[in-house]
């Protein structure tokens, strides 16, 4: 008779449980992958803030939260080498329980505030002590519990990977529950307690799913058969495919996500969509009938990469432009891991093997997005690494890795793929280093990349540009004092600001740099100080050879590096009779710049007659019902004003420009009250944000 050979006993295969018997394991590893991908947005979203909303944190954050789930992975593979089930079950017992010290979950101050110098090491290590234990342990749910399966005598116990889709798909939930569900509607501390409670059901869940594993040994009909439990042995060869079979897709991942992020918002909405495509290939080619053949899919990812490869330098100008490049590049992501995870996971070892084949394919998880997160930014001036990435994903699907010696993989072929690889690395480092010998920059650092470039005009001009925005200009052929132009001319709202509080503002606080335009509004007696949280900007705006507001106009200013919610706190309170608030990264919104805290800080260093400023030029959110709320939530005296340059104006280089004014009275607006220009706002009946809740989806759906 034919037989199923579970691990510990032999049964007839007409043996069949219900399906019923394995919804503990199912459900073990789907709640436990919905906490997993619920807390890394949740994370995110408590240290983009200190770190100047920059999307980099959201690609360091997902090394960390990958080198995590490496460390969880080892972790499973070694127990599972433990002959006893039952001191598997304590071990995992008790560091579920020590884990749980670090609940519920927040950013730990151990080491201090964030440096703007080196915040990679700072976010790591506080990811170390602040979230790392509880998610490292949960990590390993997923291979323990499969492998645990695998001993339970289930009639399908040989092939527990299926339960990996079950494991996908709670990581899918997690995914659109947070952006979805929990930010708009709970606060970060609520969601902190929410979570430490889902962690409880897991760990209970889970030492249940052990425990039924001990129980199931010692009812065994039959011992297990001694060579079933010894794994093959793979070839490091094949290791070194897993590896990178699962690194470019990992890469890919950040790299869309990145390009995506970088205009529009560092913000869970705009992370799930590629990490959805990612982790949704995982759910199809684990499952036992996948919904799409990936092989179907090879016969697409050529349209589909080179229509996301020609999209990159479109430029974006609308909401529509925008979403259709999300899509293609979301797209790409999507059609090119299935091709590959779909590879991968043809070529999964037996269950022997299980907890290894998840450890390499972590490492090469950790690896891909090591290399765009940590490496690609010292060794790339501008983001060669995504195109890179999409090339590589092309060539290593069977459709274009297949060669008439077998694979790009065996001894003869392999060189051809490392010729490939060496090449397009050296023709992007050449045009790097061509770039940084021309007087058009392009420099590149945590907080996104920066650059300068000419354009020929009627008169030459310098750009400063961040991602694709420009924030500032220069006439060249003006040295000494140059005229301030594009959003800061003088006809334009900052400079109607300056001009107006002339004659009474004596200390000047601004809050990003830019190119230093604004400097050349001061005035003899006027006193200025700079925030900025770039250190590339600070470096371009302060050389003479791109732009000399600063050192023509401010040359003795103080220019303060670190985040403006960091560093504002250090200025004298009523120290400022002017304050423009002016951070945005490329068109990216600083939520943590838009809270009620935020502006509390604003308002405490205003003097009684001082005015704040508020740049708020943006093409896809309409800020001023935020700043609205939050300015009425704090008291504050506000005003607005949406500027079009007439013809004279606009061939003079002025831009499109919105901007609000906050006083503490009436009376500190007295002069933008006299000018008609100026318009009155009332806040809306909405919830203001804070630090503890904002709704960047709202804001989006209010102005479209």
């Amino acid at each position: 008779m034919d037989t199923i050979q579970g691990a510990g006993k032999v049964r007839p295969q007409h043996f069949q449980k219900s399906w019923a018997d394995a919804l503990p394991w199912t459900i073990t590893v789907f709640f436990s992958a919905a906490l997993i991908f619920l807390v890394q947005p949740m994370y995110a979203k408590m240290a983009t803030p200190l770190l100047g909303g920059a999307p980099s944190v959201w690609n360091v954050s997902l090394v960390c939260f990958q080198a995590a789930l490496l460390g969880g992975y080892a972790y499973a593979h070694l127990l599972a080498h433990l002959r006893s089930i039952r001191l598997q079950v304590i071990i995992h017992g008790v560091l579920l329980c020590l884990a749980a010290l670090a609940l519920p979950l927040s950013i730990s101050g151990m080491f201090g505030s964030p440096d703007s110098e080196h915040p990679i090491l700072w976010l790591t290590a506080t990811f170390l002590v602040s979230i790392a234990p509880p998610f490292a342990i949960l990590s390993a749910t997923a291979p323990l519990t499969q492998y645990w399966y695998s001993k339970s005598g289930q009639p399908d116990a040989r092939d527990p990977y299926h339960l990996y889709s079950a494991s996908n798909a709670g990581s899918l939930l997690g995914l659109l529950v947070y952006p979805i569900v929990m930010e708009p509607f709970t606060t970060l501390g609520t969601q902190t307690l929410l979570w430490s409670g889902g962690y409880g059901m897991v760990a209970f869940l889970l030492i249940a799913c052990g425990l039924m594993v001990i129980f199931q040994e010692k009812a065994d009909l039959a011992p297990a058969s001694q060579e079933a439990s010894l794994p093959k042995k793979v070839s490091w060869r094949e290791k070194a495919y897993w590896l990178v079979l699962s690194a470019v897709p990992s890469g890919l991942l950040l790299g869309a996500t990145s390009h995506i992020s970088t205009d529009i918002a560092s913000a869970p909405f705009l992370w799930a969509p590629p990490l959805i495509a990612y982790i949704s290939t995982f759910i199809i080619v684990f499952a036992r009938k996948p919904l799409i053949n990936p092989k179907a899919a090879e016969k697409y990812l050529l349209l589909v990469i080179a229509a996301a490869l020609l999209s990159l330098n479109l430029p974006i100008h609308t909401p529509i432009v925008a979403l259709v490049g999300i899509a293609l590049h979301v797209g790409a992501l999507f059609m090119a891991a299935l091709c590959l995870h779909g590879t991968l996971v043809a070529r999964r070892p037996e269950v022997s093997g299980l907890t290894e084949f998840y450890l390499f394919m972590s490492l090469g998880g950790v690896l891909g997005a090591a290399f765009v997160a940590l490496v690609a930014p010292v060794i790339f001036n501008d983001i060669y690494e995504y195109p890179l990435l999409l090339g590589l994903a092309l060539l290593l699907t069977p459709r274009f890795s297949q060669t008439r010696h077998g694979s790009l993989f065996n001894r003869k072929s392999a060189p051809i793929l490392a010729l490939i690889v060496i090449a397009i690395l050296a023709a992007a480092g050449f045009t790097t280093f061509r770039q940084s010998q021309s007087a058009n920059i392009t420099k590149r650092g945590f907080f996104g990349v920066v650059s300068t470039y000419m354009e020929n005009t009627d008169r030459p001009i310098m750009y400063l540009r961040h991602g694709s925005t420009v924030h500032g200009a220069q006439l060249k052929d003006e040295v000494d004092r140059p005229t301030p132009i594009t959003y800061y001319h003088e006809a334009g709202p900052i400079g109607q600001a300056f001009h107006l509080m002339s004659q009474r503002a004596t200390h000047i606080g601004v809050v990003g740099l830019g190119a230093g335009s604004v400097a050349c509004h001061a005035q003899p007696s006027q006193q200025f100080t700079y925030y900025e949280i770039d250190p590339l900007v600070v470096d371009i705006a302060t050389n003479p050879d791109y732009f000399t507001y600063l050192s023509t106009c401010t040359p003795d200013a103080d220019i303060h590096l670190g985040d403006a919610r960091i560093t504002l706190t250090s200025a004298p309170p009523q120290g400022y009779d002017l304050l423009l608030l002016d951070a945005f990264s490329s068109d990216a919104i600083p939520v943590h710049l838009l809270t009620r805290e935020a502006m509390q800080l604003y308002l405490s260093r205003l003097s009684d007659n001082g005015v704040m400023v508020f740049h708020i030029s943006n093409r896809y959110v309409d800020l001023v019902p935020v700043l609205a709320r939050v300015g009425a939530a704090e008291n504050a005296v506000m005003m607005w004003q949406s500027y079009s340059p007439s013809e004279s104006e606009a061939a003079a280089y002025a831009n499109l420009t919105k901007a609000m004014v906050f006083a503490k009275s009436e009376a500190a607006l007295g002069p933008f009250l006299a000018d008609e220009r100026w318009k009155p706002i009332e806040a809306d009946d909405k919830r203001p944000w804070t630090d503890d809740y904002s709704n960047l989806i709202g804001a989006l759906i209010d102005k479209h």
